[in-house]
């Protein structure tokens, strides 16, 4: 191999390293990333769905079973206990959302979450569709459609705030 060939080499490795750099640049101004305004499509039985009827018979033992499942993996559920992935759910019925103090929470949820409190309800909204309440939040979790699941849930997290004195 001559120098001519090295040469070759390094201007076609250049010119392809600029060409793609100058693609992704032109890709990034064209299409912004943003999260769009609306769904574009809801899973069937992910409504919101009035959570009281279902709170009346909500199986707290199930519920606590099921938060460790499916929330106890990214969530602390203890008092004094750190933050995770996401903050800390004790406590968590009746305190404003996004307010545990520390936490880096999305803007999504900053927005969405102006004068609300966690209350049973606003719990069981979530918990149906994390990303219908908060459009563009960092919560991976896809939804639960059934509202008796939620309300075991709901009624497991309302046993986690302190005895009163």
């Amino acid at each position: 191999m001559d120098g001519r060939v090295l040469n070759r080499v390094a201007v076609a490795v250049v010119l392809s390293v600029g060409v793609m750099a100058g693609a992704y640049g032109v890709a990034r101004s064209l299409v912004p990333d943003t999260t769009p305004a609306r769904l574009a499509m809801i899973l069937p039985g992910h409504d919101a769905v009035d959570i009281e009827p279902y709170l009346a018979r909500a199986d707290v033992g199930h519920g606590g079973r099921m938060v460790e499942q499916v929330c106890g993996g990214c969530h602390a559920l203890r008092a004094g206990a750190g933050d995770s992935a996401g903050p800390n759910l004790f406590g968590v019925v009746g305190r404003p959302v996004a307010s545990v103090p520390g936490y880096e929470y999305s803007e999504a949820l900053h927005q969405s979450a102006a004068g609300r409190n966690w209350t049973e309800q606003t719990l069981s909204d979530w918990l149906s569709g994390p990303d219908r309440f908060a459009p563009g939040t960092r919560m991976s979790l896809a939804g639960l459609a059934d509202p008796a699941l939620r309300a075991d849930i709901i009624a497991y997290l309302r046993t986690l705030r302190q005895a009163p004195d």
